[in-house]
């Protein structure tokens, strides 16, 4: 087998038993859960350790195809307004689980940037993600995208625990969390993130304190 094509097939071998656990976790819930709430609950338990492991698995794949320099852009121009709201969109369910604020500021004129439009809300996604993850309870998150010159920088505010400020550059590596104590995944999605937005020649930092939160900022190249 080519080892180009090992991925692909790895992801699929892994990702069909979930399937199959996933199916017949929700062929017992639509029968059992109307008589047992008890059985409801454990179906979603399911869910959420087979969403988690889908994830893992999407993420240590693609480690291992940025690392083989198999990362393929498809750059064109994209509405960063329009981009950075399907990101939030797919977050905001999960805010509103915990009944967080998620708040965002657009510019009245969109704000044109050549990227893969995939890869970059898979970035503002991941960071929302953590976000959301390291927020308390009633906490707040804005998003902010703002034309600086000849770039656009996104900005992802919160309100939760921060990081202290000697392992804010040690969040960036595998395998890293921004809390040890409170993980939210296998801590690769930064990871990923700082691969993607370098290869746009853009940059991703971060600005925390303990106890008063973080802004993850993402700056990119504005199509000329």
């Amino acid at each position: 087998m080519d080892t180009h094509e090992l991925p692909h097939t790895l992801s699929h071998d892994l990702r069909g038993p979930l399937m199959a656990i996933s199916g017949a976790a929700e062929l017992i819930c639509a029968i059992a859960a109307p008589r047992e709430p008890e059985v409801r609950d454990w179906c979603n338990q399911i869910h959420h350790a087979t969403s988690v492991m889908e994830r893992l698995i999407h993420d240590l794949l693609e480690v291992g195809s940025f690392e083989d320099a198999q990362l393929r852009l498809r750059p064109a121009p994209h509405d960063m307004n329009a981009l950075v709201r399907d990101a939030i969109e797919a977050c905001r369910k999960a805010a509103s689980a915990k009944n967080i604020c998620l708040d965002a500021d657009f510019p009245a004129a969109a704000v044109t940037a050549e990227c893969d439009r995939r890869r970059i809300v898979q970035v503002v996604t991941n960071i929302l993600r953590n976000a959301v993850a390291f927020t308390p309870e009633g906490g707040s998150i804005r998003v902010r995208v703002r034309r600086r010159k000849h770039a656009v920088h996104v900005s992802i505010t919160d309100n939760g625990s921060g990081i202290p400020e000697a392992a804010q550059h040690a969040i960036f590596e595998r395998f890293r969390q921004p809390d040890e104590h409170a993980r939210a995944g296998p801590g690769l999605g930064l990871y990923i993130a700082r691969w993607i937005v370098n290869a746009h020649r853009g940059e991703i930092r971060v600005r925390s304190r303990v106890g008063r939160g973080s802004t993850f900022t993402v700056t990119l190249p504005i199509s000329s």
